[in-house]
This record gives structure tokens, sequence and C-alpha cells, in this order.
């Protein structure tokens, strides 16, 4: 009852209708791009057919819009789309879609997020590592990982220590259990996303489900915070409940919060407790001493963060820290 009764505890719509906002628009608006990438390759542009509005996708329907003299927005919309088909119609041949070849796949592992791989950048980065190699030593003798990995996720995800998120770690995921509940509290803000009973029934599911898994995570924080000593609801984190020095998921703390610097209890605010965290869990997905190859390092970096531009910058800030770069 406290800490539902807590100042901190206020609901706010704001992540259930961001994370609806983003899977309606992965699930709808791939396939309306996918359509409109293949109705434009019938019409002879060079276009990748895969469901992406990416930037090549956008040049195609800017150049379709340009050659037919209409406002050029480079937008895969249902208006972009209507306007393709009524040139389908005039069209006086089509190239078949069994012509379609598709795009070798894509090698370069080069992209990373800018802020953290600049000269400058990897100065700082290496001085603060430098100041704490004891603790990061200390990690690797216990896990097997490198401690210039584990320097690198705590810079990617919070500045190492410098920006733990904007929002109340319990407020978030306890905002969007009750989305699972009651869809009315975050109908209005997703109200230009229910355009017919499909979509309908794909924001009340999800909603349902995604809440469902905030519930658990609210859970986990609770257990997590009464058996430390920690006030749940006095969290900073992300828009989705993730927190400390390296945004751990609630779920995660249980499983894989080490108490780093032997005080008694974990706490991933801590930089000791986060780092040896880190390598903990890490090791749990795979990370074998000494040195894993560079497909086997991907893979288990995958598992923190499932994108190929964190994988990239964290492994090119690793290699840095090593001498490797």
């Amino acid at each position: 009852e406290s800490v539902f009764q807590s100042p901190n505890l206020i609901y706010t719509s704001a992540p259930m209708a961001a994370k609806l906002r983003e899977l309606h628009g992965l699930n709808f608006r791939s396939e309306i791009t996918r359509e409109i990438q293949e109705k434009l390759f019938q019409l002879g542009y060079e276009i990748a057919i895969d469901g992406q509005a990416g930037a090549g996708t956008r040049a195609a329907i800017s150049g379709f819009q340009r050659d037919r003299g209409l406002a050029v927005t480079g937008e895969a919309s249902r208006a972009t789309l209507a306007k393709i088909n009524q040139a389908l119609k005039r069209a006086p041949s089509l190239r078949p879609l069994s012509a379609y070849r598709p795009p070798p796949p894509s090698s370069s592992r080069s992209s990373t997020h800018a802020q953290f791989t600049s000269p400058q950048a990897l100065e700082r980065i290496r001085a603060f590592y430098e100041t704490d190699r004891a603790l990061f030593e200390a990690m690797r003798r216990r896990y097997g990982v490198p401690g210039e990995v584990a320097a690198a996720i705590m810079w990617v995800e919070t500045g190492y220590g410098r920006n733990f998120g904007r929002h109340r770690a319990a407020a978030a995921l306890a905002s969007m259990a009750a989305a699972a509940a009651d869809f009315s509290v975050v109908a209005a803000e997703v109200a230009d996303l229910n355009q017919d009973r499909e979509s309908l029934a794909f924001l009340r599911q999800t909603a349902a489900e995604r809440g469902g898994w905030a519930l658990n995570e609210l859970e986990a924080l609770l257990r997590y915070a009464f058996a430390h000593g920690h006030d749940p609801t006095a969290f900073p984190g992300s828009l989705y409940g993730a927190i400390g020095w390296g945004q751990f998921m609630p779920s995660n703390i249980l499983k894989f919060g080490v108490d780093g610097d032997g005080d008694g209890r974990v706490d991933l605010f801590n930089k000791a407790d986060a780092v040896f965290s880190i390598g903990n869990f890490l090791k749990a997905h795979g990370w074998a001493a000494p040195a894993p190859g560079e497909e086997a390092r991907r893979a288990v970096i995958m598992k923190y963060n499932r994108s190929g531009v964190y994988v990239n910058t964290v492994l090119y800030v690793a290699d840095h820290l090593a001498g490797r770069r």
C-alpha cells in the first residue's frame, strides 16, 4: 500500500502509448511499405522490397512523386499508396514481380553511435576506464569478461552513470500494467492509430501483452527493492523501467544482480555492483574466456541489446580500450 500511495507513483500513458506506436508502425506500416515497394518496382523504379521505409524507399517514392508532379514527401503512407495505385491502372505495361532480385545482404558492421566513437569521446572514455581499471580487472578475474566490454556497455547505456533516465521506473511499469487491465487509460493517446477493427484489435491485444510483461517486471522491481532495502518508487530509469549504470530490467537484476563491493546488498546504482552484474550477465549468456571469436562476441552483446549499431558501438569502444583500435 505504501508503494502505490507514494507521490512518486504517478500514472502516465507515455510508456504504453510509445510502445503501441512503435509496434503498430512495425506491424502495419511495414505491410504498406512492402506493397508500395512492390508496386514501384512494377512501375520500373529500382527499389529493395523489404518492408522497411529506409533511405532507398524514400528516394524511390520521392522520384515517383516528382515524375508525376506531386508534392514530394518520400513518405510510405496510405495516401502515397493510393497515388501509386492510380499510376498502376494507367501504366501501359508493368514489370513482373518475378523479375525482382533482392540485393545481397550488407556485410558492413561499421555503423556506430558517433557520440561514443569520436576521438574526443574515446579519449574521455579511456580516462575514466583507467581510473577504474582495478575494479574492471577484479570483475574479469571472476567472470572472464574483459573489463573494457563492461565499461563500453556502461558508457553507451548511461554515459558512465551520467544519465540514468528521466522517468520513475516503478511508475512507468505500473502505468503500462494499468493499460493492460483497462485499455481506455491509453486509448486517447493512440486514437489516430485506431482506423479500423483490425487496428483496434491489435492495439488492445498488444496493450494486454505488454502490460502483462510490465506487471511481471514491476513485481521483480518490488522484490529486488524490498530484498535490498531500496525505495522501489525512487529509482530513475528508462521509459520502460530499465535502471542503473547498465540499464538492467528488474527481472534481470533478480537473475544476474551481484553485490560487487561486498556491502551485503545489490545496488545497480553502485558502480561496483553494476560492473560485476554486467560481467555476470555476459558470462551467463555465453561469453567464454579468454577471448571468444568475433561472431561469438557479437552474439553475446546482442543478448544485451538487440541492435546492430549498439553492438558495433560497444565493440568499437571496447577494442579501443583494449588497444586493438
